[in-house]
């Protein structure tokens, strides 16, 4: 086999891992590292966490004035807009603070005054954007933009441009391993494989996505606690009640884009099957798997499945 050069670095809260087959050391080095400037110029920029990036520039000032952003965040934004629309609202960047309220309510009570009050104030709707300034302002000072949906994709979608303007054959990158961009063949010269998890076999895959220059992403709303079960995170919301979604999931999105894959898996487990099908059907070569563990097993669904029920 080839000489296969691994390295990794720690960026937006997780493990960037990546394999360069069939390069010199020299070559692939720099190339990494190309690759790490560019993810840490994108956290730099996008994370709510850095108070002197461009998101939480915005999230403190939009709330009282139109703020002028750069092109990159404006294309951002309506990125996150037509997702957005695509998605009825499924895919929503602005709702960190009921995240916030959830976590410290131990059962839904859509009588408190918190939550009405957040519920009518959250959504992207209330980010405007004036294309002609391109400015953004929010319209109430409840609005804050988390990109944590987001952030991964676009670094993976900016690593594919810079693997495919270095000439490089083949590489595959793990982001956090719910994250994954694969370019080219495996150098046994067959696609890559990308197994999705089975949470409550660890270690095994409940479905394996064969990958030759594309991006699998897995969302889910729980954690593997200590004992092994399954813990709700309560952090994804849908948007229509305002409130988390209760049933254990996880869905993966295989994509030629790896950000349509990452905004995909987020507001896929939000939303019914018979949407995610409409979606599905727009875009070719994309492929769906979610898996409910609600009752305490993995039952698995594919498109094709919801096709035929």
């Amino acid at each position: 086999m080839k000489n296969v050069y691994h390295n990794r670095f720690f960026a937006m809260g997780t493990r960037f891992h990546a394999l360069l087959p069939g390069m010199d050391d020299d070559t692939a080095e720099r190339v990494f590292y190309l690759m790490k400037d560019e993810v840490l110029r994108i956290e730099k920029k996008l994370s709510r966490f850095l108070p002197d990036s461009d998101i939480s520039r915005l999230n403190k000032h939009a709330k009282e004035k139109p703020v002028i952003v750069d092109d990159e965040i404006f294309d951002i934004l309506n990125a996150c807009r037509f997702c957005w629309q695509l998605t009825d609202g499924a895919f929503d960047l602005t709702l960190r603070p009921l995240m916030d309220f959830w976590k410290n309510q131990p059962q839904s009570n859509a009588e408190v005054d918190e939550f009405a009050q957040l519920k009518k104030n959250l959504g992207l709707q209330h980010v405007n954007v004036d294309d002609e300034k391109k400015s953004v302002q929010f319209s109430n000072n409840q609005i804050e933009i988390d990109l944590g949906g987001f952030g991964k994709g676009y670094a993976l979608e900016k690593i594919g441009e810079l693997l495919s303007d270095s000439s490089v054959e083949s590489a595959f990158i793990s982001f956090g391993e719910s994250s994954v961009l694969a370019a080219g063949n495996h150098p046994a010269g067959d696609s890559w494989k990308i197994g999705m998890n089975d949470y409550l076999n660890p270690g095994k895959s409940i479905h394996e996505f064969r990958v030759s220059g594309g991006s699998v992403s897995t969302s889910s709303n729980f954690f593997v606690a200590d004992n092994g079960m399954l813990k709700n995170h309560r952090h994804v919301i849908d948007p229509k009640t305002g409130e988390p979604i209760e049933q254990l999931r996880s869905v993966s999105v295989c994509s030629e884009s790896p950000l349509l894959a990452e905004m995909l898996s987020t507001a896929f487990l939000v939303l019914p099957e018979e949407k995610i099908e409409d979606i599905k059907e727009q875009y070719d070569n994309l492929e769906v798997i979610s898996v409910d563990y609600e009752s305490g097993e993995a039952i698995v669904k594919t498109f094709e499945e919801l096709q035929t029920e």
